[in-house]
């Protein structure tokens, strides 16, 4: 449950730090203007962002995400890896989607009102006019104090039904990609987690314009918009189906290369605490599976019970050869012998035929 924490916060920072840039390409792509836009494309989007505000303008409001991914990504590893624990067949896909849509709906409650503060810093020159926030904790003050605390949760119903079908899709399409090679190697891993982060936008990518407009939406009195279902209706009405995946290319761009580090980390935190004889709930066949509580093969399965079964059956009829085995293996100890049952069982096997 530890390492679960770990490798998300670690595995969500590197995402962070590799995705931000076109994180809020994306945002000022969603909140442009339809009737008279000032952005012809994803990358004159970064071109003009780039121009205003160098290169902090990408990174501006990264300090809200960067101060929360820790907390949102170790609750997703978490939650997630502690559900695949608890159920029946850890394995299935479907067993991973329900670990992901509770994922995704345990977070959200955090998510939201860090996204709230992202958001608004993103597009600081563009709402909330004549007030500078100084950070994502300074913004999400103001809100509690001019809106209240509910205020500060705006936009926690879009967030909810969007990051429960995107954490489902993004582990399912994770766990099944990588079931496709018996050995994955790190371009694939990479690959993967790239192509997993793309299947989750694509499953949720309407809700999330939704979600960013109502956040990006003016308080009190001035809001344009009275909820969810508010929102879309007049998005639509505005716009039509365009409104729902204004901005997608920069999203898919950037799912990519962001998704493919945070698995990558993660994938590589937890296989450093495997090696260290931790107990981990990960695969030795595959240890870039993120759950997989096989442990083996069922033709290594059977092997080694095979030779399980013929050591018992030496050591009882006679328990010197036990005797005899440990007084050469002075440095043996109970975990040495149970992670190395294969070349011990050799050695002591090749012992009883020198008999």
């Amino acid at each position: 449950m530890f390492v679960d924490f770990i490798a998300g916060l670690m595995g969500g920072a590197a995402g962070v730090l590799v995705g931000h840039p076109l994180d809020t390409v994306k945002v000022h792509l969603q909140t442009d203007d339809p009737k008279n836009p000032k952005y012809k494309g994803t990358f004159h989007c970064l071109k003009i962002i780039i121009q205003k505000d160098n290169i902090q303008g990408l990174y501006r409001g990264i300090s809200s995400p960067m101060s929360g991914i820790g907390l949102v990504n170790s609750i997703v590893f978490g939650v997630y890896g502690n559900i695949q624990r608890l159920s029946d067949e850890p394995n299935s896909l479907l067993s991973h989607f329900y670990a992901g849509s509770i994922a995704g709906l345990a977070q959200s409650f955090v998510c939201a009102p860090m996204e709230l503060a992202k958001t608004r810093l993103q597009l600081s020159t563009q709402i909330d006019s004549g007030i500078k926030f100084t950070g994502p904790i300074n913004c999400i003050r103001y809100i509690i104090k001019t809106e209240g605390v509910r205020g500060a949760f705006k936009g926690l119903t879009a967030t909810i039904f969007r990051d429960i079908p995107g954490f489902s899709s993004y582990f399912v399409s994770y766990e099944f990609l990588m079931r496709q090679r018996e050995i994955p190697n790190i371009p694939y891993t990479l690959m993967a987690g790239g192509c997993a982060g793309i299947a989750s936008w694509l499953a949720c990518y309407p809700i999330d314009v939704v979600k960013t407009h109502m956040q990006a939406d003016a308080l009190g009195k001035n809001a344009k918009y009275n909820g969810f279902i508010d929102c879309a209706k007049k998005g639509f009405k505005k716009e039509g189906t365009f409104f729902f995946f204004r901005g997608l290319n920069s999203t898919l761009i950037r799912a990519f290369p962001m998704n493919a580090a945070c698995f990558f980390v993660v994938s590589w935190i937890m296989d450093i605490f495997n090696k260290s004889g931790m107990d981990m709930v990960m695969s030795s066949d595959n240890p870039l599976y993120l759950v997989n509580l096989e442990n083996t093969t069922q033709d290594n399965l059977g092997n080694t019970s095979s030779k399980i079964e013929e050591l018992v059956r030496n050591i009882i009829t006679d328990d010197s050869i036990l005797v005899q085995f440990i007084s050469t293996h002075q440095d043996i100890t109970p975990n040495h012998f149970t992670n190395n049952i294969y070349n011990d069982s050799d050695d002591l096997k090749s012992h009883m035929e020198s008999k």
